[in-house]
Formats: structure tokens, C-alpha cells, sequence
């Protein structure tokens, strides 16, 4: 009798034809879809220069433009336009379409001034150090306790130094041709204290501006920003209660652990009251 054969192709044939398909893949043409927008403002830029390799294409009214490429292919990207600086970045093209939004920086001076004080007495600290994280920035504080800083383009950690003290860095955006005022607290290194942040919002509405924020059986508050951000720093290792309150919302309070020298994120979502309901 002969011997049976598998029907179908063999283990090593459908490796083969798997490889084939692969190689046809890998150099198939793909369109890289590239968005370019204002890392300030969030905007989409129009007429943006995106550079690949010898060819140069511009992005349109919605800020996008199209970039032929190989699937497999590794592009460099430099985006650029005037008043902005230069941006390149590196993609791995895949099988499929591929999207990449880039963020482009204006040029214009921006700056970040303030006071350094300390914490607990509120006195101002001449001979404090403030310096950019990852940034060669770096100032003093002069006789009053005020400092003057440039600030890079992007998100970037602000801090403040004195021996004897410390303090919590605060992550900063300031946008092209602005001025930020940021006071930063320290505090005697013998104390153990930490700081609480977050948001605010309003359930169903976004963002509660001027929320009142404060920890109860102390003095210790502050209110919520444009954006709904607050931060309470200097807060007594331990327990507390947060107590959140702002108009026409029902009064909401957290249990909060505070750890010394650590920054605890707590976002909170408030809830609108009834016409009937009281405080």
C-alpha cells in the first residue's frame, strides 16, 4: 500500500509563503498622514515645511499633509515654519497608514518670575536657587526673594533650592511671549511635610473655576484655577480631610494620607445641588 500523503502544503511550504507574503508587504507603498499644530496654543498650522529626505511637502489649512513611504521604511521628519522652532522626529512606517502629529514651538521670549518664600513664616528667600529640570537655566533669588527665569518651550519641572530647606518642583507650560508668576514655598528641612493637587470639575459642565479648597482644622487652602488645577502645599504629614466647596455645588470632602515630601494627586468631580437642597 502506499503511504498516505498530507493533503495541503507541507510545514516548511506555508513558512515559505508566509516569508513571501511578508516580502511583498514590506515594500508596499503606504501614506504617512502628518498633522502639524501649535504646541502653545493647539492650533493646526498651515504651511508648515515637512522634510523627508531630498522631498519637501507643506501642510494644508487643517494642518496635514501626506508622505509617501515604504511600509517598513524608519522616515526622519523635520518640520519647520517662521516664528517656530524646528521640530524632527523619527516613525516606523507599518503595513498600514500610518499618523503622526508633531508640535512646533514659537520662537518668542518666554519667562517665569516669582517669589521664593518660606513656607510656614511666608518670609521671602534672597539666594535661593531656581532652576529648569533638563534645562540649562538656572537663576538666584535676589535681596527681596524674587526671581526672574527664562522657560523653554514644553512642560518642564521648576524648582527652588536653599540648604536648610526644601520645596516641591512644579511642572510648568508658559506659552511664547508670555510672563507665568509662580511664588515657590520651602520649608525647614525638620518638618515633614507634603502637598495635595489636582482638578476640579463640576460633573457634566468641566472645570470649577475658583473652587475653595482648604483642609479642615487648619489654615491651610487655596482655590482652583481657570483650568480647575489646585495645589495645597505644606500640609502635616497624616491624616486629613479635604474639604471642597463652590457655588451651587453640594459640599464634598476626601480623606486624605499625606506622606512627607511627596505630592498626592487627588481629582475631584463635584455635584450641583437641587434648588430645594441646602449646603
Amino acid at each position: 500500500m502506499s503511504p498516505i500523503r498530507p493533503i495541503g502544503p507541507t510545514p516548511n511550504r506555508t513558512i515559505l509563503a508566509l516569508v513571501l507574503l511578508a516580502a511583498c508587504c514590506l515594500g508596499a507603498e503606504v501614506k504617512v498622514r502628518l498633522r502639524v499644530r501649535d504646541g502653545d496654543t493647539g492650533r493646526w498650522l498651515a504651511g508648515v515645511h515637512v522634510r523627508v529626505g531630498d522631498s519637501v511637502v507643506v501642510t494644508a489649512a487643517d494642518g496635514e499633509c501626506v508622505v509617501p513611504a515604504a511600509a517598513g521604511a524608519r522616515l526622519t521628519l523635520t518640520a519647520s515654519a517662521e516664528g517656530f522652532y524646528t521640530a524632527t522626529d523619527t516613525v516606523s512606517v507599518t503595513g498600514s497608514d500610518a499618523r503622526l502629529v508633531f508640535k512646533l514651538y514659537g520662537t518668542q521670549p518666554r519667562t517665569a518670575i516669582g517669589f521664593v518664600r518660606d513656607g510656614t513664616t511666608g518670609k521671602r528667600l534672597a539666594r535661593a536657587v531656581v532652576r529648569v529640570s533638563g534645562d540649562k537655566a538656572t537663576t538666584r533669588t535676589d535681596s527681596t526673594g524674587m526671581y526672574v527665569i527664562p522657560f523653554p518651550p514644553g512642560d518642564h519641572e521648576l524648582v527652588a533650592s536653599l540648604p536648610g530647606f526644601r520645596g516641591f518642583p512644579r511642572r510648568l507650560s508658559v506659552r511664547a511671549g508670555d510672563t507665568l508668576s509662580v511664588d515657590l514655598p520651602l520649608y525647614d528641612t525638620s518638618y515633614a511635610v507634603g502637598e495635595v493637587a489636582g482638578r476640579v470639575e463640576v460633573q457634566g459642565f468641566g472645570a470649577a473655576i475658583g473652587a475653595s479648597v482648604t483642609v479642615e482644622g487648619t489654615p491651610l487652602g487655596t482655590a482652583s484655577t481657570r483650568n480647575g488645577d489646585y495645589i495645597v502645599t505644606g500640609v502635616p504629614v497624616g491624616r486629613h480631610r479635604l474639604i471642597f466647596t463652590y457655588a451651587g455645588c453640594k459640599k464634598t470632602m476626601r480623606v486624605i494620607n499625606v506622606e512627607a515630601w511627596k505630592s498626592l494627586n487627588l481629582n475631584v468631580q463635584l455635584v450641583q445641588r437641587s434648588p430645594t437642597e441646602s449646603r
